[in-house]
């Protein structure tokens, strides 16, 4: 029987106090190795809605995805990119 992999997105949203994190995206797939090349590209391109103007970005490999870190102009903004076998039906 063969599982199902989820790659999630979830990234800050609001402004100053009010940041709060939230999933922007769920995508299943067939395997892991497909969840795992599609987790690294999304680390890399994927353009959460702030910062508006991205000076630079920095992707960490943590376990079982990615931390990324895109700087803007005047503020930091990230997003984490995480491959989960979905548990049971």
């Amino acid at each position: 029987m063969s599982s199902t992999w989820w790659v999630v997105i979830e990234e800050q949203g609001g402004m100053g106090d009010t940041r709060g994190w939230g999933v922007a995206e769920a995508t299943p797939y067939p395997d892991r190795r497909t969840a795992d090349d599609d987790a690294y590209l999304l680390a890399k391109q994927h353009r959460p809605p702030r910062p508006s103007s991205p000076q630079s970005r920095l992707v960490l490999r943590v376990t079982d995805g990615y931390l990324v870190l895109v700087k803007g102009k005047t503020d930091l903004w990230q997003f984490r990119v995480t491959v989960g076998e979905q548990a049971g039906g």
